[in-house]
This record gives structure tokens, C-alpha cells and sequence, in this order.
């Protein structure tokens, strides 16, 4: 066994323990912090979940624009994603009771801000923290100018209050049904859904926004296929343009709109080709982009498409060479036309040069002849969208 050397006592070198109070202001975040759990917890202070969902369902549908609210829109890769906003969370947060929230900015770098937001639910003495980091330089790594950083700094402030609350905090299972109602509410409930998407494109319509730019905001092939989330998106964005936070370009142009219409240019595509080419691909811009890129590229080179690819095309070209038959025949038609003698028995027949009317049946020229005047719709007779009430998007 090796020699092993023990210290005595007095060679030992003593360490002093020192015994740290806690200072003021920690006393007090603990007492308060106690004193939250104990009160939240009283038999009539405890949260009731019936109570809770009826509370956030009145507050979330309140009215048409505070269901608009509890909704965010943010456009990623040529689509708009659509998400309950931070003034959903600022309803959630009371209607739960016995909670505390907050936000504050953590980290301050040269090229990113981060922001944490925090849960506190003293009921269940649970504490949720959200970190939510944002870049603040431009593509070109030119950091943002002190404006620009205070914008974001707020940006990233909501962003960790919402995510804080309504990600781990609040469980989702407990306030989607409020948030799905808030949907119907947003784009008028009290209506049916075709009446909705009518007066959708009806107001898009007079904004000066075609139904190719609304399909590809939405990433839809027409309006039939407009569910209600997708009415909630374009409403949504339709109060941004309002407000002034974006503008008509921004939220409906697709970032393949110019490099279609050049390829359109260099097809040398006339009007009626365009738009039965766009009304092909309607919702599908992308793939549109790539068709005509295939009908530029040389003969020899040759582009990969797939099977499903060439069935899509086959459809446009043959309904291109069917308007444009359209159009040559209707030249012809609206063409003057000479006197023709038919020969026969009797008297030869005129055809004149003017167009030739549809002959109406017997039933309907009966029809007509004893249907008395009284019996005319009025100009001032309200119709079914005027008696119920029009529904405005």
C-alpha cells in the first residue's frame, strides 16, 4: 500500500462559509409570488372551464372587426399564412384568470434581436418562456438604422407575448373553438357561404385585383374551391390595404407575375392566348412559369417535365387553337354576306344581309301575346339579396 500523507488540522487551510442574505427586492418578487399562488388557489378564485370558454367565444366575436383582429397574415413563398394575432392572445390571457404575462427584450447583438415573453400561471404554479430571436440587418448584412431596430424590438416583443400565452401557456385544445368562431364572424356569419365568396370577389373585383391575382394570393385554381379560411386571409388583407400597411401590388402581385409576362413577349402571345393560358393554370403560377419556359427553351434541348406536367399543357394549347378558330369564325360571321337566290319550287327565296333572327316557338309567342301587362315585375320590386340584406365583405 503507498504512503499516504494526512493533513492535520492545523495545516489544513480553512475556508471561511459566508452566509448571504437575500436581498430586498428578491423578498419581495417571492412574497408576491406566494401570495398569487395562495390567492389563486382559493376554492372561489379557481378557474372554471365552462366559464372560460363562454367568457373568450363573447370577447373573440364581439363584433365583425374584433374578429378580425384576432387574426395575423404573413406572406411566405408566393402564399398567405393565416394565424391567431396578439390581440387573440391579449383575450386569452384574462379569460384563463390567475395568470401574469410580459414580455422584454433579452439580447441585443449586432446582427439579431431576441425578445422573451413569459407565462406565469399561478393556478397550477406553472411558469412558460418563449424566445423569439429577429434579424436586423437587410439581405445585404447592412444592419437596420435605429428606427428600423425599434420596429422590430416591438415586432419581437408582441411575437414572444403571443407565443409565450398561446404555446404551452394556454392549451390549444381549450381556446380553437373561440378562435374558429372568430373565422365565421370575420367574414359574416349570418350569410351563406357562396354569398360570402360573391361578395369576396365582388369587392376585390372593384379594388382593381383580377381573379388570377386573388387565386394565386390564395393558392386556389377557382373561386368555387374558397373555403373559410381562405375568405378570412383575403379579408384580413383587404384591412391592411385599408389601413394603409400594405398596398394592392404587395399583397396580391406574385413574384412570377413579371417573368410571365415576359415570357408572354417573347412567345409573342397575343390577349386571348394569355388569358386562356392564365385561366389554365389559374392558382398555379408556378407551374405556369415553368410550361412557358418549356416552350421557349430550343427544340433540341428538350425541358423535364412529367406526365401530369404534359397533361396540363395539352388542355392550354388546345383551348389556345380553339379561340383562335373562335376568333377567325366570328371575323367570317360578322363579315357582310351577299343577297343568295334559293332555287326551288315556287318563288325563289331572298336571304337578306342582315342577321337572322331566332324564330320563336309557338308556346312562347302564345305566351307572350296573353300575358297581360298587369302581370310585369314592377322596377322597384326588391329582390332576395335586397329584402335580406346585402352582405358586405
Amino acid at each position: 500500500m503507498e504512503n499516504v500523507e494526512y493533513l492535520s488540522p492545523e495545516t489544513e487551510t480553512s475556508t471561511a462559509i459566508v452566509e448571504t442574505s437575500p436581498s430586498i427586492l428578491a423578498i419581495i418578487a417571492q412574497s408576491e409570488h406566494a401570495s398569487m399562488v395562495t390567492t389563486a388557489n382559493l376554492p372561489a378564485n379557481r378557474r372554471n372551464l365552462d366559464v372560460f370558454g363562454k367568457k373568450l367565444m363573447a370577447y373573440a366575436t364581439h363584433s365583425q372587426p374584433v374578429a378580425l383582429s384576432m387574426f395575423y397574415t404573413l406572406p411566405r413563398a408566393g402564399k398567405q399564412i393565416v394565424g391567431a394575432s396578439v390581440r387573440f392572445a391579449e383575450v386569452v390571457a384574462p379569460c384563463w384568470k390567475n395568470n401574469s404575462t410580459g414580455s422584454r427584450i433579452v439580447d441585443n447583438t449586432e446582427k439579431t434581436i431576441t425578445a422573451q415573453g413569459v407565462f406565469i400561471d399561478f393556478e397550477s404554479n406553472l411558469r412558460n418562456e418563449k424566445y423569439v430571436p429577429r434579424r436586423i440587418t437587410n439581405s445585404q448584412g447592412q444592419k437596420f438604422n435605429d428606427d428600423m431596430i425599434m420596429t422590430t424590438g416591438k415586432a419581437c416583443l408582441s411575437i414572444a407575448y403571443r407565443e409565450a400565452i398561446l404555446k404551452g401557456g394556454v392549451p390549444m385544445a381549450l381556446w380553437s373553438p373561440a378562435y374558429e368562431q372568430a373565422k365565421l364572424t370575420a367574414v359574416g356569419q349570418a350569410v351563406s357561404h357562396a354569398a360570402r365568396i360573391d361578395a369576396a370577389m365582388e369587392y376585390l373585383t372593384k379594388l382593381g385585383v383580377s381573379e388570377w391575382q386573388i387565386m394565386n394570393a390564395v393558392g386556389v385554381t377557382s373561386p368555387k374551391e374558397l373555403e373559410i379560411d381562405h375568405l378570412v386571409t383575403l379579408k384580413a388583407l383587404c384591412e391592411e390595404i385599408k389601413k394603409g400597411v400594405r398596398t394592392i401590388e404587395d399583397v396580391f402581385g406574385s413574384p412570377f407575375d413579371k417573368e410571365i409576362e415576359s415570357l408572354f413577349t417573347q412567345l409573342g402571345k397575343n390577349e386571348t392566348e394569355k388569358r386562356l393560358l392564365k385561366n389554365s393554370y389559374m392558382g398555379r403560377a408556378k407551374e405556369l412559369v415553368e410550361y412557358l419556359r418549356g416552350r421557349l427553351a430550343p427544340a433540341g434541348q428538350g425541358t423535364a417535365r412529367d406526365t401530369q406536367g404534359k397533361a396540363t399543357e395539352k388542355p392550354a394549347e388546345q383551348a389556345t387553337e380553339q379561340a383562335s378558330q373562335a376568333v377567325t369564325e366570328q371575323a367570317k360571321t360578322d363579315a357582310p354576306q351577299e343577297t343568295e337566290v334559293k332555287r326551288g319550287r315556287g318563288r325563289p327565296k331572298k336571304i337578306d344581309s342582315a342577321p337572322e333572327e331566332k324564330p320563336e316557338t309557338q308556346q312562347e309567342t302564345q305566351a307572350q301575346e296573353t300575358k297581360p301587362a298587369q302581370e310585369e315585375k314592377p322596377a322597384t320590386e326588391p329582390t332576395t339579396k335586397q329584402e335580406t340584406g346585402k352582405f358586405q365583405f
